[in-house]
């Protein structure tokens, strides 16, 4: 597996690692054994989200798309540091 590629790795990385990165950025959602058994047959982490969003918070496509909300998370997975990062002040206008 080719792990240069951000949603590759952060594929390998887990749910869990996941997770923490969705928290530190104040999602509001987690992915629990379940759906990450779905999800993770997904291409891409932008493919992920968008059928998370889609299937169980659609209400969040109205505000983000899944591309950006992906690359923020690859974003926080590439620089850990585990200080929470309000998703409000990123609200597209």
């Amino acid at each position: 597996m080719d792990l240069s590629h951000p949603a590759r790795a952060a594929a390998a990385t887990g749910r869990d690692a996941l997770n923490a990165a969705f928290w530190e950025l104040g999602l509001r959602f987690q992915w629990d054994e379940a759906t990450w058994g779905v999800l993770v047959e997904m291409e891409d982490l932008e493919s992920q989200i968008g059928y998370y969003l889609s299937h169980w918070q659609p209400h969040l496509l109205a505000a983000y798309e899944p591309a950006f909300l992906a690359s923020l998370v690859e974003e926080r997975l590439a620089t850990p540091g585990g200080s929470r990062l309000g998703m409000e002040a990123m609200a597209r206008p």
